[in-house]
């Protein structure tokens, strides 16, 4: 996703023609689909999630850039630096519509996760660090896992 410089100080905003832009050049088959996005920054090889949300009646086009939404993407470009990055996690193929139980589901375990990855998430609901993982699995820390929990997480598809 492109971004505009600000006038003043050095940082960055996402703007609404950067937004129509976005559509126009290469999202717009998840622009009718429904589910959750998560904004990041990109920085060398990694990525900071910042902002996780989920589309609650409307699609994704209508709900991910919205005023609110930029004010959050816009606040994190202005703080950190990186390349601002949104990821979709909508349903597969032609289908647009995803159960509302399962959309909710889905942000929750995002935002604890996001968390997790990034302590300054700027999601405040939600926002809560789980007290289990699993050891090499889920959670556990950097370092290469055992044999065991190879196996153990090839066996669950984790």
């Amino acid at each position: 996703m492109s971004c505009e410089k600000a006038t003043r100080g050095s940082s960055r905003r996402i703007e609404a023609g950067n937004v129509k832009e976005f559509w126009e050049t290469g999202a717009g088959h998840y622009s009718t689909k429904q589910g959750c996005y998560i904004f990041a920054l990109k920085a060398g090889r990694g990525y900071t999630p910042w902002y996780v949300g989920k589309t609650k009646r409307q699609s994704l086009r209508d709900e991910c850039f919205g005023q609110f939404q930029l004010g959050k993407y816009n606040k994190a470009l202005f703080n950190h630096r990186g390349k601002p990055v949104i990821f979709f996690v909508a349903p597969a193929g032609n289908k647009n519509v995803a159960p509302r139980e399962v959309v909710v589901e889905l942000e929750h375990y995002l935002i604890q996760q996001g968390y997790y990855e990034n302590k300054g998430i700027l999601n405040k609901a939600n926002a809560k660090e789980p007290r289990w993982g699993i050891k090499g699995v889920l959670r556990s820390g950097r370092g290469k896992p055992d044999s065991t929990a190879g196996a153990f997480a090839k066996m669950m598809g984790i």
